[in-house]
């Protein structure tokens, strides 16, 4: 019974021989390898996090006629100068993969798969990446200043007359003839503040008239309401050529953050109230933000039995090399406060394992990037 089983067996581990994988060596392969047959490459994943930063920046801008708002209209609460503050609106973590450099790897294929055309049937199986790769936001400048009040600082200007006389000579009579010349200039900024309070004044009137039904025609509820608004919203726009106006911007910022094993946190970027956003952290703690990766299962209960037998057989099993990514729990901290980002797979913080190399059914695009 022996002596006819074994031919099967020779057999059978002929054909797996031929058919499996040769073998597959990390790069850089040392000089010692000899690769002759056809081979394909392939870099297993690694997990990063796009951080998107929204920094709010108050601006405080003065009025342009700022210096003229007590005298020409008694007003004491403006701005007198101008001043920018910024602080964190919100943080948003997303996870994507990027091909791991450090873990690349050379198949080389057997002659059996070189004949079932194995290379060209894994390239059309993997020409798209089964991974999310995300790119970094482009951000565009916009202005922020409203219309009324950046385009009234433009030069105002007005028309004046000056009436003299020429002397002339009529029928040899000689008179002085009286001559009037227009001429265009600037006004002055007082004038200009003197205008726009006046037309607050005007504007005041107005709504006081419509309030008190001085008019002659009589108003809808509809349209005292629209009348009043829109009179209100002119004064307002008027009084911020005094007063001065308060900006809020949004500014967003994206960050790059690349999980390593056994760091405990990442500097993530500093946001200071008077320079705002920087990825340079700050020599003041309370400006700086950290990320800090805490996987779900502890590293070193992951080195086991398993582990070490690999170890020991790394030549028997020199087959594909994959990393399982381990669930980890991502937060932001800043100072003594930490707030969870969320739960995140993470393949920095899994083994590396060795597969036996009779893998032909293993969907190695599915672990990896092949090219």
């Amino acid at each position: 019974m022996i002596k006819k089983s074994l031919p099967v067996f020779l057999s059978l581990c002929c054909f797996f021989n031929v058919f499996a994988q040769k073998a597959v060596y990390q790069l850089p392969v040392s000089s010692e390898v000899t690769i002759s047959n056809p081979a394909f490459f392939y870099t297993l994943p690694k997990t990063a996090f796009k951080v998107d930063i929204v920094v709010t920046k108050t601006s405080h801008i003065k009025g342009i006629y700022a210096d003229y708002a007590e005298k020409l209209l008694g007003v004491t609460n403006y701005c007198k100068e101008n001043s920018v503050s910024f602080h964190v609106k919100s943080f948003m973590v997303t996870p994507f993969t990027v091909p791991d450099e450090a873990l690349q790897f050379v198949v080389e294929v057997s002659a059996m798969q070189m004949k079932n055309n194995f290379i060209s049937t894994l390239y059309e199986k993997n020409a798209t990446s089964p991974f999310h790769v995300s790119s970094t936001l482009e951000k565009a400048h916009t202005d922020i200043l409203p219309d009324f009040f950046k385009n009234y600082a433009d030069v105002i200007l007005q028309q004046t007359y000056e009436t003299y006389t020429e002397t002339k000579i009529i029928d040899g009579v000689v008179t002085q003839v009286p001559v009037t010349q227009t001429k265009i200039t600037t006004k002055s900024l007082l004038q200009q503040a003197q205008d726009a309070a006046d037309y607050i004044e005007k504007i005041r009137k107005n709504r006081y008239d419509i309030l008190s039904f001085s008019q002659e025609v009589t108003l809808t509820k509809d349209a005292l309401e629209y009348l009043v608004n829109q009179l209100n919203e002119l004064e307002k726009k008027y009084l911020e050529l005094f007063t001065g106006i308060t900006v809020l911007e949004d500014i967003r910022e994206t960050v790059m953050i690349y999980p390593k094993n056994g760091t405990a946190l990442l500097p993530l970027c500093s946001v200071t109230p008077n320079t705002g956003f920087s990825q340079s952290m700050s020599p003041t703690a309370a400006y700086n933000y950290y990320i800090q990766c805490v996987p779900d299962t502890p590293l070193n209960l992951q080195v086991n039995f398993r582990e070490a037998n690999t170890l020991a057989k790394q030549k028997q099993k020199n087959g594909y090399r994959i990393r399982k990514a381990i669930p980890t729990f991502v937060s932001l901290v800043n100072l003594e406060q930490k707030e969870k980002l969320g739960i995140f797979p993470v393949y920095q913080f899994g083994l590396l394992e060795t597969l036996p190399p009779d893998s032909d059914d293993f969907e190695i695009g599915k672990w990896g990037y092949i090219y």
